[in-house]
């Protein structure tokens, strides 16, 4: 991508895959009936600079369009309540309809800049130089960090897109609504927030990137919430 008065800048995006195939319960009691979800993010899109003011702050930013979305064996499913005053849990199916609810977050919260409830801590963005996320990946994943980190790490978890035919992927969106009593990402289906919308971006301070090759790093469930 280019930006004015600058050589072609380009960025490489690195999509960083969350398997949440963790068990509840012993190995021997879970493994064949439980119904996990597998959270992973596509590459970023719409990669665009601007200039915004937000929350009464004038930003240089890095706008781009994300989603997450569920290549696993059952649906990602959150509850809460209607008041918005208990912890989030997640439901857990398994074959034959059976369930569990584990608790997984602190209450959906309020994002005024969106107007709907949201699930903390769902994604997150990073920024870095290809050199030193060639290095950071060289290390082990062990040394160097990101230039930049997104500050929006909360969604509205919902179906707003079919991405792939998997088996048990509703042909319809299932999870539809922001609210505080359920939200979910059905089998096959993702959830896009695109680059228009409000902190969908990295927030690069006072001036542009200058000149060189970066990656931005996508990352589904960067605090290991769920299962």
């Amino acid at each position: 991508m280019t930006h004015s008065r600058r050589k072609p800048l380009s960025l490489l995006p690195a999509v960083a895959l969350v398997a949440l195939a963790t068990l509840l319960t012993p190995a021997a009691a879970q493994a064949h009936s439980s119904l996990y979800p597998d959270l992973r993010t596509l590459a970023p899109s719409d990669l665009r600079f601007d200039t915004v003011t937000y929350l009464g702050v004038t930003s240089k930013v890095l706008r781009f369009s994300n989603t997450v979305w569920n290549a696993g064996q059952g649906p990602l499913e959150l509850h809460g309540t209607p008041d918005g005053t208990s912890v989030v849990t997640q439901r857990i199916f398994a074959d034959g309809g059976a369930f569990t609810d584990v608790a997984v977050g602190n209450d959906f919260t309020y994002h005024p800049g969106h107007n709907h409830f949201h699930f903390e801590d769902f994604a997150e963005y990073e920024l870095w130089s290809k050199s030193g996320y060639d290095a950071w990946v060289a290390s082990g994943r062990n040394v160097g960090q990101a230039q930049k980190v997104g500050n929006k790490t909360t969604f509205c978890v919902m179906d707003t897109g079919r991405i792939q035919s998997l088996p048990g992927a509703p042909s319809r969106g299932v999870y539809s609504q922001c609210g505080t009593s359920m939200q979910g990402l059905s089998v096959g289906w993702g959830d896009t927030y695109g680059w228009s919308l409000p902190e969908q971006w990295i927030d690069l301070g006072s001036a542009f990137l200058a000149d060189g090759t970066y990656v931005l790093r996508s990352i589904a469930d960067p605090r290991n919430k769920l299962y």
